[in-house]
């Protein structure tokens, strides 16, 4: 949904005051410096809603800062890309004029030391390219979250290649080193956000890597594709996102009980398969740091690595 925002900035004292009294009564929200929301919708939006309704109260800051562009986590709401949990309080900006960070209110000024990032408009707004976006993400924040927009970004037709040189001029060499695995790891064929923790978790657990996408040819001649398949213990593995029960569009004109009543005969179909000897399900709280995965995998019959109880603990001490 659309947050409007109303400023009390540049406009007639009495109609300024009008919306102060208004916010005193609870009618508006201040989201920042003399910009306010109406309370209801603010209440009812999602994080993604709000950041973006900030991100356009704060365009005045364009205004003062020479060849600011929209950057990183805010680029991604902007872009309408997946993201793992919430936003925060502060809208980031690119800014080359600077070559440190500086934090000012609901303003983050990353500093790029002349660096002219590349630049698209999105809803007029000066803001970072998709994959200048995802590398900022990549270099800058949590492994899971990077990786659904990284995967996100190549699904929307950005180059692999492009991530790569992009990466390549940039950052710490400390941080390009993590950042480069996560591009190595990017897959386009990875269709959701859920599916995209699924596979990151996996891959910190050290098992095998499974083939995204994989079809098979039932018993009454469909075809059934799964999300993730390990050939070496014969498992499959599907991410159970709760928008595939909930969701009208998703579920394309079925009620939620036949939607399941769909899965279990496609589940039985796919077990019968001489070649599939485990099926698992994840939900979304298994796949974040420090879930369930491990036991999800291996009750499914997924080899874990040797090491995969320190690195899942060491993935759970990094909060979201």
């Amino acid at each position: 949904m659309s947050i409007t925002v109303r400023s009390t900035i540049g406009i007639e004292a009495a109609a300024a005051a009008a919306t102060r009294r208004s916010a005193a009564r609870g009618d508006f929200v201040r989201i920042r410096r003399g910009h306010f929301a109406d309370s209801a919708a603010w209440s009812a939006a999602t994080v993604g809603d709000r950041h973006l309704a900030l991100i356009h109260a704060s365009r005045a800051a364009l205004d003062h800062g020479r060849g600011l562009v929209v950057s990183h986590r805010s680029a991604v709401a902007l872009h309408g890309l997946p993201w793992i949990g919430p936003f925060g309080g502060r809208v980031f900006f690119a800014d080359p004029s600077r070559d440190r960070g500086q934090s000012k209110g609901v303003t983050r000024r990353v500093g790029t030391a002349g660096r002219v990032p590349d630049t698209v408009l999105v809803a007029g707004i000066p803001t970072t390219s998709l994959a200048v976006t995802a590398v900022d993400v990549a270099l800058s924040d949590h492994p899971w979250r990077a990786v659904a927009v990284l995967d996100a970004v190549l699904r929307r037709g950005v180059p692999h290649a492009a991530l790569v040189a992009e990466l390549s001029a940039r950052g710490a060499p400390r941080a390009r080193r993590r950042a480069s695995e996560l591009v190595a790891f990017a897959d386009a064929a990875a269709e959701s956000p859920g599916e995209s923790i699924t596979r990151w978790g996996a891959h910190v657990l050290g098992t095998p890597t499974p083939v995204l996408q994989h079809e098979f040819v039932t018993d009454w001649g469909g075809q059934e594709r799964v999300d993730f398949w390990f050939p070496e213990s014969g498992t499959v593995i599907e991410f159970d996102g709760a928008a595939k029960y909930r969701d009208r569009r998703l579920r394309r004109g079925r009620t939620p009980e036949e939607v399941v009543v769909e899965e279990k005969r496609r589940e039985d179909a796919l077990r019968r398969k001489r070649d599939v000897h485990h099926f698992g399900r994840v939900v979304w709280t298994d796949a974040m740091p420090g879930g369930q995965l491990p036991r999800r995998l291996h009750d499914a019959g997924v080899p874990l690595g040797p090491k995969w109880g320190e690195a899942w603990r060491a993935a759970a001490d990094r909060t979201l």
